[in-house]
Formats: structure tokens, sequence, C-alpha cells
């Protein structure tokens, strides 16, 4: 049985998280309501953000200016009216940035422990946090994109990986029509001809703007001896999307810089933003060594609004450590497999791990134009989005568990593996061709599964 049929169910995971316990009502009396869809995401109804002055929307907070400080920041989620220039001041903290009812703090030096230990028992916070780093798996590990000198549009669609998925046999059945993907990342290339004519209004929660330009600046800002160590990451793994499910809508949201930094904020801030946008998937192929409160519940609600969160599980090439929120049990958590369908040498396991789609060498889009390989769980994770995007343009109204269910009862069997793998990767291959099986028009038995059993009969219900 799959970790999320026993797990999904809001109120048993708010047991496992008492931080979210008083949070299920909350949602629950509002979960018909649809959330703020205004375009700058700092204007949330219900949440008097006071900005010292500032105008809604003005902040200059940039991740660039805080990420060296991150030790001595707090986020915030705020309760519904709170002000969050108010909750600052009671603390003697600064508040540099407020946004979709997330605060982040900078609090005072010489008040390291009274601040957190305040925050926890105030009624106008739900949960506070010390800030923390997120970064794409590939990141961490220092793996990059390459040119091998035959990328094109044509060399993406006839790559090993697409011909194994079946994208093309799948793609006869649905192709995403509509469902907005929202990919949380670097940004996008939107001119890139990947995405003509597929790109809604996105948003830049690394310098707090409208335009989330997949961009790079040509220094190393984080000193770790690469320049611009992510860039075009977020661009790659939008068109691994759009590869899959070519008539999906992407919604870009930068939360990484372009040496793949993010932080609690940005990604907390942007899943609660996306879903307001009506995002139907969200892609977060990027990961924290810590679990995060802020992020939960972001998660919680985009589960109880029907959003598929699908995220890559790690490039560790082992159990442990575990990356959050892959570990999370609100989302869909992705391993990577190599063209032979084994585990990519490189990818995490764990029990937390749903299954594998390939991630070794994928061909995607890359800004200026260009098509290059890169390998990692990031490169997976969007596979099984889009995926979830084909599977939700058929039936939109499935939920995360219906969605779930199909996807593990059609995947194809790994091949070796090593003991400590064993039970730690998942249900097997993501095969997209099968996952539609079930959806062809009656009379069409070409790829048909033969099992006795359906996948969409599954609950459709959250």
């Amino acid at each position: 049985m799959s970790r999320h049929h026993a797990n999904l169910s809001p109120l048993r995971c708010a047991r496992r998280a008492p931080l979210l316990l008083p949070l299920v009502v909350l949602l629950a009396t509002s979960c018909a309501q649809p959330l703020a869809t205004a375009v700058d995401p700092h204007d949330v109804p219900g949440i008097a953000a006071s900005r010292g002055g500032h105008a809604a929307g003005t902040f200059s907070r940039t991740l660039e200016q805080t990420i060296g400080d991150i030790d001595h920041q707090l986020v915030v989620t705020l309760a519904p009216g709170a002000d969050a220039a108010q909750v600052a001041q009671s603390y003697g903290a600064v508040l540099l940035d407020v946004a979709q009812g997330f605060a982040l703090l900078q609090r005072p030096a010489d008040q390291l422990l009274d601040v957190p230990v305040g925050l926890k028992t105030d009624p106008r916070v739900l949960s506070s946090e010390g800030n923390a780093l997120a970064l794409p798996a590939e990141a961490r590990q220092k793996s990059w994109a390459f040119d091998d000198g035959f990328g094109s549009m044509s060399a993406c669609v006839t790559q090993g990986a697409a011909l194994r998925l079946g994208l093309s046999r799948a793609q006869t059945v649905g192709r995403g029509n509509g469902v907005l993907v929202a990919v949380l990342d670097t940004g996008i290339d939107a001119h890139h001809p990947m995405f003509a004519g597929h790109l809604a209004p996105g948003w830049d929660f690394v310098d707090n703007d409208a335009d989330p330009t997949d961009s790079r600046d040509f220094v190393d800002e984080d000193e770790d001896g690469v320049v611009d160590g992510a860039y075009g990451h977020g661009t790659h793994v939008a068109g691994i999307v759009m590869l899959t499910a070519p008539q999906a809508r992407i919604l870009p949201v930068r939360v990484l810089d372009d040496e793949g930094r993010g932080d609690v904020m940005t990604v907390a801030a942007g899943i609660r933003w996306a879903v307001g946008q009506g995002a139907r998937v969200i892609n977060l192929s990027l990961g924290m060594t810590t679990t995060s409160s802020a992020v939960e519940l972001a998660l919680l609600e985009a589960q109880m609004r029907g959003v598929v969160v699908v995220t890559s599980a790690g490039n560790n090439g082992t159990e442990f450590p575990q990356e959050y929120p892959a570990t999370s049990t609100r989302v869909i958590a992705v391993a990577a497999s190599d063209p032979s369908n084994h585990p990519a040498i490189f990818t995490s396991f764990g029990s937390f791990v749903d299954l594998t789609a390939p991630g070794v060498a994928i061909r995607s889009a890359y800004p200026g134009d260009q098509y290059r390989l890169w390998s990692g769980t990031s490169m997976s994770a969007p596979f099984v989005s889009g995926t979830a995007a084909l599977l939700l343009g058929l039936h939109p109204q499935w939920s995360l568990i219906t969605v779930m269910n199909r996807l593990r009862q059609t995947t194809r069997p790994l091949v070796g593996g090593s003991f400590q793998q064993i039970g730690r990767l998942g249900s097997g291959v993501l095969d997209v061709n099968d996952a539609l099986a079930d959806d062809r028009p009656a009379g069409d038995f070409g790829d048909r599964r033969l099992s006795s059993g359906s996948a969409g009969s599954a609950g459709e219900s959250p």
C-alpha cells in the first residue's frame, strides 16, 4: 500500500504534525473559497501587512541581500488578520518581507532565544521557524547542463527517455489541454520556442517582481567556485513538462536564484501563490535539509484544493540524508532511473519515494533557444508532473490520491538495484503510455493493459 493511502488524510497528517493541527479546521471551513489571485503576491486579503511606510508590494528585500544572514532570520506564518509589522515590532525584530501570509523577520542579535519562544505562543502566529536554504539537488552535487552538439526540438521528442515512456502514444489519448502546471524553480526563458503560446504570467519571489526570467549575472555569489551554477535549471525542468504534456500551460514561479538558492520564505509563498493562480500541478525540483512548517502548511492547502505536488527525491546516492519536501506525505516523491531502467547511480532513495522516472542525460530546453542534456532527480520529477497534467486534463476532478493510484499501478519494474534500495524506490519506473491506457477510446486496444484491475476506478475525492 502506498504511504499516501495511509497518510494523506489531512487529519491524520495533522496528528503527526501537531504544529499544523489548529490549521485543519481553519482550512476545512474555507476550502471551498478560492485563494487570492492578485498578480502581486504581497497583497493577501485578510492580512493587514503594514510595511513601515512601504506601499503594498514595494519591499526591496532580495534573496541575495539576506542570504548571508539567513541564520538570524525567522519565517512566520501569520494568522488571518494579523499585521506583520506589528508582530515584528512586538519582538524588536526587523520585517524584511511579507508575501502570501508569510513574513520574514530579522531577529535581534541579542535575543536569539526569546523571539522564537515568544512567537510560538503568539495568537497572531500560526507557525514560526528559522529560515533555511532551498536548493536543487544538482546545485548541491555540482551537476550542470551540457551541450553535446545535437540539441534540437526534434532531438528532444525522439530521445530515448521519451521513447521508453511512450510519450507519443500517450499523447494520442491526452495532451494536458489547459492544465496549469506551476514550475517553482530558477525561472524560465519565456522566449524559448518550446514554450510559445503556453506561458501564464508568473512571479519572481527572488527579486520580488513580475519578471520570472531564468537569468544570470556571471558572478559566483555563493563562492563555491561555480559561476551561476543553476542557471537554466528552471527552463530545463519546464521543458520536460512541455515535452510530456504539450498542451499544458506553464506558470513560472522563480523561487531560486541563478546559483540555485532559495529559502523557506520563497518556497512557501510560491506554493501558496501558485495554488491561488489555479495551478493543478506544482513541480518542486528542489529540496531542503530540514523540514518546514510553513512549507508543510502550503502543501496542506494545495492538497485540500486538489493540487498535485511533485518533488525530486535528491541526488545523494544514499538513503540519508533525506531532503524535504520529498519526505512530506503531501507530495509525489520521484527518484531517478537510467536508460536501462536501473536506479540512477546518484539517486536518493528511501521509504518516502513513490516511483522513479528517467533522470540521466535528459535533453530539454535551455536559455537562448538551446537544448541541453542534464542529469538528476530534478529532471525525473517533471516527467511525473507532465503525466499528472495528462491525467488531470482527462479527469479534472481527480485528487492527489487518485493520480497517485494510477501512476503507481502502471509502473514498470526497476532492474537491479542494491540490497539497501529494496522497497525504497517506490513502485517502479514511470510508464506514461500505460498510465493513460485505461482512457483510450473503446475499441482501441493497441496498448491497453491486460490486467483485470483498473487504476481509474480508484476513489476521486481526497
